[in-house]
């Protein structure tokens, strides 16, 4: 009778796993026997399970087990099948707490941008933008975000599609001055709407990378430029890549 642990099958399937991957160097049958606190048979049978998953692999040579591939494909199906807006739903949450101005969440389609999420600020304050509503690129804190950390073949593209409209006297108006700005964004991780879009209005914005560190999505913090002075929005730069981050993480980018 097995009597040195207790639990599910599940649970010390998962118990032995964790031993696997956690473990600093390669484990032998006798260690995991030891470490699990489980009985040879058990152990050998949870252990077989788990390699025909593919989630453990045994090294015949060392006599040892190791992570398998397909924990991989796991976490690349599960990160693929996050959905953007629940992933970034708390850390949203807890900006617009901090700042108690509008935070925008938004991804590129096509050559413009498209809200797929807001908060808006509990003072009053009128925006263009809306959930579903797209912008343009060029002269958004969002639409740059992005555009800085696309492959130069993409951001090329996307740039040749803009119709760098004056929407402002403020408005990067040409592709030179935008690739410039966006020389600048990357070097930072910050990206800036100085009255570009609306006049009135300030914004900071900043990237938000999945696993492969590609910029998925952008964060933003959107305030009337008559009650942002120049200490308050030092301060939304930092709030808003440190949610960006937060979220990035969450997506498994780990650069």
């Amino acid at each position: 009778m097995e009597t040195k642990t207790s639990g599910s099958s599940l649970s010390k399937a998962l118990n032995m796993l964790n031993h696997v991957c956690t473990s600093p160097v390669p484990l032998r049958f006798a260690e995991l026997v030891d470490l699990s606190e489980l009985p040879k048979a058990t152990a050998h049978r949870q252990l077989n399970t788990l390699l025909e998953h593919g989630l453990v692999r045994f090294d015949d040579n060392k006599q040892a087990y190791y992570p398998g591939y397909g924990l991989l494909a796991l976490a690349h199906r599960t990160w693929a099948n996050l959905d953007i807006r629940d992933v970034s739903t708390a850390p949203m949450r807890d900006l617009w707490s901090s700042t108690q101005e509008t935070i925008h969440l938004a991804v590129l389609d096509g050559a413009d941008v498209i809200y797929i999420d807001k908060l808006e600020s509990p003072k009053s304050l009128r925006l263009y933008s809306a959930v579903g509503k797209k912008g343009p690129v060029y002269c958004t804190g969002v639409g740059k975000a992005m555009l800085a950390f696309l492959p130069d073949d993409k951001q090329q593209a996307v740039i040749d599609a803009q119709a760098f409209f004056r929407h402002t006297e403020h408005t990067l108006d040409s592709a030179e001055a935008l690739k410039a700005n966006l020389k600048l964004i990357k070097e930072t991780g910050i990206s800036l709407d100085l009255e570009e879009h609306e006049m009135g209005i300030k914004c900071a914005a900043a990237p938000i990378f999945n696993s492969r560190h590609e910029a998925v999505a952008a964060l933003s913090v959107t305030a009337p430029a008559f009650r942002t002075s120049d200490e308050a929005y030092d301060m939304m730069k930092v709030q808003v890549k440190q949610a960006a981050d937060t979220i990035s993480k969450r997506l498994g980018d780990c650069e």
